[in-house]
């Protein structure tokens, strides 16, 4: 399990450190959490208590309600500003339709952090020429094939901004402790957990 070095209390999961309840009882007492019935959609939610939601992104500045991100090669995004966070599933579909741009709305710029945990890197994240167009600064040709950086536009904004982040440099695809839809269509998930 990963520790974020910048947000208090946000981790990130590997594919040996079991399901939610067990790593939640493993970092904090309390397991009651919110998560997301994630679609690769553009919606991001304010929510209070815990449950499932419909979105790709839920914030809250309820206290003690961990919020629960589950990836296998999208983005687990982490973010913390003042009272708020926030945790985002953001997949090519998300990055592509402002789910990060939109997550910001409600954070404040100068006390934002955000931590970007292990996901499909651009060392092994081959695409087509259909997201070479969607993502076209985003994307490396080597030998005639493409390869995708998909945090490249929040890494943009961030440094654009002078916005603190941090990104792990793990690749789900290539790092066996990682699950990876993309290697072997699992239907396991790691996860992003962060609470205040």
């Amino acid at each position: 399990m990963i520790r974020s070095s910048i947000i208090k209390n946000a981790y990130f999961t590997s594919s040996h450190d079991g399901d939610i309840k067990t790593v939640l009882k493993d970092i904090k007492s309390d397991l009651n959490f919110a998560e997301m019935k994630q679609t690769h959609s553009s919606d991001v939610k304010i929510i209070n208590s815990e449950g499932i939601y419909d979105s790709d992104g839920i914030e809250t500045n309820s206290q003690d309600l961990p919020l629960v991100v589950r990836v296998a090669d999208c983005i687990p995004i982490l973010m913390q500003s003042n009272n708020l966070i926030s945790a985002v599933h953001a997949g090519w579909r998300g990055i592509n339709n402002s789910i990060f741009e939109k997550s910001l709305k409600n954070h404040n710029f100068k006390s934002l952090k955000i931590s970007i945990g292990p996901h499909a890197k651009e060392c092994c994240y081959e695409v087509k020429e259909d997201l070479k167009q969607l993502f076209p600064s985003s994307t490396i040709e080597l030998n005639g094939r493409y390869y995708l950086n998909l945090r490249k536009r929040i890494e943009d904004f961030c440094k654009r901004e002078n916005i603190e982040l941090e990104v792990y440099n793990q690749c789900t695809i290539c790092d066996d402790s990682y699950y990876s839809y993309r290697k072997t269509s699992t239907p396991h998930r790691q996860f992003g957990i962060i609470w205040q």
